[in-house]
């Protein structure tokens, strides 16, 4: 049997494309080549910015990013310079260039304290960032988002933010090794939606052992509790290296259904789905910025 024979007649729940070049074309270049001649030939008028916060309080046991679980101070010191000294490379390297979107992801931004929150903030604007006239958009989790970061995130202009609750459930996501409360779920989203930033994303995942098509829906009518302008229904992956790849099992008939039972709710409730795994609200703003394709 060939390789492609194997992954066809296997699990389709393995890994998925969501930005191009795919992560695995990242590779050191032969012979090495320097910044500046990368880009001199590539158009630079509507860039993506992306800063990568790479920790997180502890790893849940799906994850298979980037990320070192409970830094300790003089880490996320050192990681901050070296992300000073990595952007002003960048800068210098890019010359004259417009950004029309930005990110901040991880990881988890909102671990950092708001000092170290404010020095991401700045090296985006310094690199040429104005999250007042593009969209921005920076993920948060419920046990780090206090008020104090929050109150960071709207003063810089943040337009989107994005919570991976997973699941309503308790059982559901300890069943994911992520010793999550519901109750600092519902408060950390109160304190986003006071906050009245104009789009707020929250994940879901399908396919969590024990989860049924009733536990399902009741975490999506939780959600909808907050009128999240966006949903992202995903898929529990079982990847290599994670807990849960340990704990492989059959279950790809399960997470198609459940998948089918988060999909008609949602349109249900009015939402329109985007692509396979995002849906949007009525009531969401209209997207800003360039479509990459």
């Amino acid at each position: 049997m060939t390789r492609l024979e194997s992954m066809l007649e296997g699990t389709p729940y393995v890994a998925y494309l969501y930005g191009y070049p795919h992560k695995t074309a990242y590779r050191p270049l032969t012979p090495a080549l320097a910044l500046e001649d990368v880009w001199a030939k590539e158009r630079r008028d509507a860039l993506f910015l992306y800063l990568h916060v790479p920790f997180c309080e502890m790893r849940c046991g799906f994850c298979n990013l980037f990320t070192a679980a409970g830094p300790k101070e003089d880490v996320v010191q050192a990681w901050l310079a070296a992300l000073k000294r990595e952007a002003g490379r960048v800068k210098q390297a890019l010359g004259p260039a417009t950004f029309a979107r930005a990110a901040i992801g991880g990881g988890t931004p909102t671990l950092l304290d708001v000092p170290g929150l404010e020095t991401v903030f700045d090296l985006a604007a310094d690199l040429g960032v104005d999250p007042r006239a593009v969209p921005m958009s920076v993920e948060v989790s419920p046990e780090t988002a206090d008020a104090a970061k929050v109150a960071v995130l709207k003063a810089r202009g943040v337009d989107r933010v994005s919570m991976g609750v997973q699941s309503f459930l308790e059982s559901e996501v300890a069943a994911v090794k992520r010793p999550q409360k519901t109750a600092q779920v519902e408060a950390t989203l109160e304190l986003l939606r006071s906050a009245g930033f104009p789009t707020l994303n929250l994940d879901l995942i399908y396919g969590i052992e024990g989860q049924t098509p009733d536990t399902f829906v009741h975490s999506l009518r939780a959600a909808l509790r907050y009128a999240p302008e966006e949903v992202y229904l995903y898929p529990l992956y079982v990847r290599p290296l994670t807990f849960l790849g340990k704990k492989s099992r059959a279950w790809d008939d399960l997470r198609l259904s459940l998948y089918r039972t988060g999909r008609d709710f949602l349109l249900a409730e009015g939402y329109s789905q985007v692509s396979m795994r995002m849906f949007r609200a009525k009531h969401a703003p209209a997207a800003r910025g360039p479509v990459y394709r």
